[in-house]
Order: C-alpha cells, then sequence, then structure tokens
C-alpha cells in the first residue's frame, strides 16, 4: 500500500507546475453543476397556447388541369422574336486545298483535300485540278498551276533559314 500511496504522490508532484490551472479547472466544473442541479430542479416555464398554428391538411393531388397548362404552354422552345442570324460561310480561294507532296519515282506528286476534308486525291505535273487549272510544277514545298493564264504559287510553309539549306545552297 506503501508502494502504491508513494507512486500516486510521485505523479502529484509532477502535475505541481499546473496546480493554478487544475485549480481553475476545478471551479468551473463546480459552477457548472450548480448551474445545472438550479436547473433541473425549477419548474419548466408556462406554454403560451396563444401562439398556436394548425398543422396543414393533407389535399389530394390533382395535377390534372395543370399538367394540361404546362404541356401546351412552350416553356422550352426559344423564342420566336429572339431568331438567331445564321451567316453562310463564303468559300475563300479554290474548292481544293494543298496539304502535302510525296516522291513516286522519279515524278513529284501533289496531295490535295476535296470537300473540306471529306477527299484526298493526289496528282502530277500536267494535271488539271478540280477547278480546272492546270499544274505546271510540283515542289518539296511548293505547287505552281497556271489559273486562266495566271501563274500562281500555293507554298505549304513560309520562307526560313532552312529553306535554304534544304535548296543547297548552303547558306544560314
Amino acid at each position: 500500500m506503501d508502494r502504491i500511496l508513494t507512486q500516486i504522490l510521485e505523479r502529484l508532484g509532477a502535475l505541481r507546475p499546473y496546480a493554478t490551472h487544475l485549480g481553475a479547472l476545478g471551479i468551473a466544473i463546480l459552477f457548472g453543476l450548480i448551474v445545472a442541479v438550479f436547473k433541473v430542479s425549477g419548474s419548466p416555464p408556462a406554454v403560451d397556447t396563444a401562439d398556436r398554428w394548425p398543422f396543414p391538411q393533407w389535399a389530394p393531388f390533382r395535377a390534372g388541369p395543370q399538367r394540361e397548362v404546362l404541356a401546351r404552354s412552350t416553356l422550352w422552345a426559344e423564342d420566336p422574336t429572339k431568331a438567331k442570324v445564321v451567316v453562310e460561310k463564303k468559300v475563300e480561294g479554290p474548292p481544293w486545298r494543298f496539304i502535302g507532296t510525296f516522291q513516286e519515282g522519279d515524278t513529284r506528286m501533289a496531295v490535295i483535300e476535296l470537300d473540306q476534308g471529306k477527299r484526298i486525291q493526289r496528282v502530277g505535273p500536267g494535271q488539271p485540278l478540280p477547278n480546272g487549272a492546270l499544274i505546271k510544277t510540283i515542289d518539296t514545298s511548293v505547287l505552281t498551276y497556271d489559273e486562266n493564264g495566271i501563274e500562281k504559287a500555293l507554298k505549304l510553309f513560309g520562307l526560313t533559314k532552312t529553306d535554304n539549306l534544304a535548296a543547297g545552297t548552303g547558306k544560314n
């Protein structure tokens, strides 16, 4: 028994720096218990019956006429007074697009796109394009053609420093 008392006293010695805090905690708990006893021992407050309200009564669901009115209304339709203006895109340029070249034996061929990417066609020098223009030459990234007596050239890429190197000039 002495051993247990010595262990308890050792533990209390470790709590000695917190004695004021533990005392304040004990007083707060005691005060809370006293207030709780007074609240529970008193009689409940009187009920004010003048502030009563009746419970709502159940009404059967009648959706027939309202449902028909809502079904005939145009809640989710677009407002006809706010009609959208549809602007058609005007196709600029020819009805085809130059998209690349490739080498087939000694002949260089061009790849063109028709119907806004739905079809692809390959054409060679001397062959007509879909708009009737005649292909004159096909280079690595340039397609030259004759349209109504006017020579036109389409380039895949803009002029860069690498174009000179690709042409074999050796200049930067």
